[in-house]
């Protein structure tokens, strides 16, 4: 048991450590392209805002959107389809038939993305509070950072079981990933609040994490927000049940790929 664990967190460590490194020393054109490319997005919404007249706060809702738009974006387009380009070049049988788990890699790999989107994501906020001089009314610094990680938690978990879906569908989930991109992003509220969409589809909404984890960002965070869904202690409390059910899902998700991949020396749902 103890030399599982060991071989776990080494794994784990591994995997992050290349993420983190590689952003660490990338090309600073890359790091400005990204961070460029999130900030024009924010300021349209934040000009279109302040062109109709809509209050201050709204200001500050935009700027939580952007700030959290790169994570998502990692979770679609890093952690989801990690295992399928490690198929496509070649190493995930390697990955399989080594004594390191799925879990671990992939656990490492979202250590290292969230460490890594992080420094781009931080990069957005300070810009936008710069240029746009929006404020924060940060009465306990040590809650909203406990509520940001259990929303990356159960947002993560999302990433860890698109992964098992694009191995096993290929490039057919590839398009669909595609196509629900937007549709996700704008149903998640990322420059709006998700209680304009009324309680039903607020409801709805609410089984994707970020949707909630804004919702209660803002709450804690935007002044004179009167706008939220549901009081920031339940959506708390429902993001750590989804980050439960969530992770759950995913750890046995992966372990059926290991299992069947070594049973039947094949990675997808259509045996042949």
């Amino acid at each position: 048991m103890r030399k599982k664990i060991d071989i776990f967190i080494k794994t784990a460590y591994a995997r992050a450590y290349v993420r983190v490194k590689g952003q660490l020393t990338r090309d600073l054109n890359w790091i400005f392209a990204s961070v460029a490319g999130a900030f024009l997005t924010m300021a349209t919404y934040v000009y279109l805002y302040k062109s109709i007249g809509a209050p201050e706060e709204f200001a500050g809702i935009v700027l939580l959107g952007g700030f959290m738009t790169p994570y998502w974006l990692n979770v679609l387009w890093s952690v989801a389809t990690q295992l399928y380009w490690e198929k496509e070049m070649g190493n995930l049988q390697l990955i399989i038939l080594s004594p390191a788990p799925l879990s671990a890699f992939l656990l490492g790999l979202t250590i290292g993305g969230i460490v890594q989107t992080t420094i781009r994501s931080l990069l957005v906020l300070f810009v936008g509070i710069f240029v746009f001089k929006i404020s924060f009314a940060v009465t306990n610094i040590w809650l909203v950072i406990f509520v940001f990680i259990v929303t990356l938690m159960a947002l993560y978990g999302v990433g860890m079981i698109f992964s098992s879906l694009f191995l096993f569908y290929g490039r057919e989930l590839w398009r669909m990933a595609l196509l629900v991109q937007e549709p996700v992003t704008l149903a998640s509220g990322f420059y709006f609040p998700v209680k304009f969409l009324g309680a039903l589809g607020a409801g709805i909404v609410s089984l994707i994490p970020l949707a909630l984890g804004l919702d209660a960002l803002r709450q804690l965070l935007v002044k004179n927000f009167q706008f939220y869904f549901l009081s920031w202690k339940t959506e708390v409390l429902i993001l750590i049940a989804l980050g439960i059910i969530f992770g759950f899902l995913a750890i046995k998700m992966l372990n059926y790929i290991e299992i069947m991949a070594k049973k039947e020396g094949k990675l997808t749902l259509k045996w042949e």
